[in-house]
C-alpha cells in the first residue's frame, strides 16, 4: 500500500504514453483520474461517482477492464489500458440509468448491462433460471454490494453477495481451484451457481433449496416480488427482525425493512431489493 500522486499527469498525458494512474492511499484529487472514472463508467465498468480519487473502487474497475480485454491485470491505468478504453468507447453508445428511485444502468442499443451485471446475468441465465428469477437475484445483489467484488464489506462480509464464514472460505477455495483471483467477477458469478448445485463440492443447503424452488415452483419463479423475497430469505439470509418495531428498537431505520412474503420476517433493505429487481426485469424484457 502506498501513496501515489496521480495529479502529476493529465488523461491526455497518459493516453500519449507519459506515466500512469494507480491506486493512491492518500486519495489525492486528479483531473485525469476523474476523466478515467467517467470513461470507465461509460464503458460499463462501474467505479462509483467520479471524484478524481483513485481508491479501491476505481482499482477494482480498472482490473475488471484489464481482464475483460486481455490486458496485463495490474491495476495501473497506463497508455495500453487507456488506448483500449478509447477503442471500446468508440464502439459503444454507453450506458444510461433507467428512471425511477431504483434505476439501473443499461445499454438499450446493444441490450446489455454494465460489465459485472452482464456477467452475472449470463451465468444465471445459463443455469436455466427464468428472467424474473434472474432479476430477483440481481436486485438482491445490487442492494447487497452494487455488484462490487471487493474483498471487504460490513462485518467481514465480502464480494457480490457479501459472503461470510464458511461460504467466504468456500468462495476463496473455489476461485483458487479454477485459477481465478478471488475478486474476479467470473469467479464470483460462477460461485453463485456452484452454491446452488445439489451434491456439489461447494453446495449450500439453503442455496440449493432456493435454486430448486426458482427452477421448479412457478408460483414463486413467476412472481417477481415473491422470487426476490425468497432469495433474500434463503440465499442472502441478511439481517432480519420479527417486526419493523424490533428493527427500530435495535437502532435501524424502519423504512429499510418490510415484511418478507416467504417467512414473514422483516429483512433489511427489502424495498431496495424489490425495486432494483423490478428495474432489472424491465430491462430484461427485450434481452435473450
Amino acid at each position: 500500500m502506498a501513496n501515489y500522486d496521480n495529479s502529476r499527469y493529465s488523461y491526455a498525458d497518459v493516453l500519449g504514453g507519459s506515466g500512469y494512474f494507480m491506486k493512491d492511499d492518500s486519495l489525492t484529487y486528479s483531473g485525469g483520474v476523474k476523466t478515467l472514472q467517467e470513461k470507465l463508467n461509460q464503458a460499463g465498468f462501474w467505479c462509483g461517482t467520479p471524484d478524481g480519487k483513485f481508491g479501491a473502487g476505481t482499482d477494482e474497475a480498472v482490473r475488471h477492464f484489464q481482464r475483460a480485454y486481455s490486458l496485463t491485470v495490474d491495476g495501473k491505468a497506463g497508455k495500453g489500458t487507456l488506448v483500449k478504453l478509447e477503442q471500446v468507447l468508440l464502439s459503444s453508445p454507453g450506458f444510461v440509468k433507467t428512471s425511477g428511485a431504483y434505476g439501473v444502468y443499461f445499454d438499450s442499443t446493444n441490450k446489455r448491462f454494465m460489465h459485472n451485471q452482464q456477467i452475472v446475468y449470463n451465468h444465471l441465465r445459463n443455469a436455466n433460471l427464468g428472467k424474473k428469477a434472474v432479476a430477483a437475484f440481481m436486485g438482491n445483489i445490487e442492494a447487497e454490494s452494487e455488484f462490487s467484488t471487493a474483498w471487504d464489506g460490513t462485518g467481514g462480509s465480502v464480494g457480490l453477495c457479501q459472503w461470510l464464514d464458511e461460504r467466504l472460505l468456500n468462495l476463496q477455495t473455489y476461485a483458487s481451484a479454477i485459477g481465478e483471483d478471488k475478486t474476479s467477477i467470473q469467479a464470483q458469478a460462477k460461485f453463485i451457481v456452484e452454491e446452488c448445485k445439489e451434491g456439489g463440492n461447494y453446495a449450500d443447503d439453503y442455496a440449493v433449496e432456493c435454486y430448486s424452488t426458482l427452477r421448479n415452483d412457478s408460483s414463486v419463479a413467476d412472481n417477481l416480488s415473491l422470487a426476490t423475497d425468497h432469495i433474500t430469505a434463503r440465499y442472502e439470509r441478511c439481517l432480519k427482525f420479527s417486526s419493523k418495531s424490533a428493527a427500530v428498537a435495535a437502532g435501524y431505520d424502519g423504512a429499510r425493512f418490510e415484511k418478507n412474503a416467504y417467512d414473514l420476517n422483516y429483512y433489511i433493505d427489502t424495498p431496495k431489493r424489490r425495486g432494483y429487481a423490478a428495474a432489472y426485469y424491465a430491462c430484461m424484457t427485450d434481452m435473450p
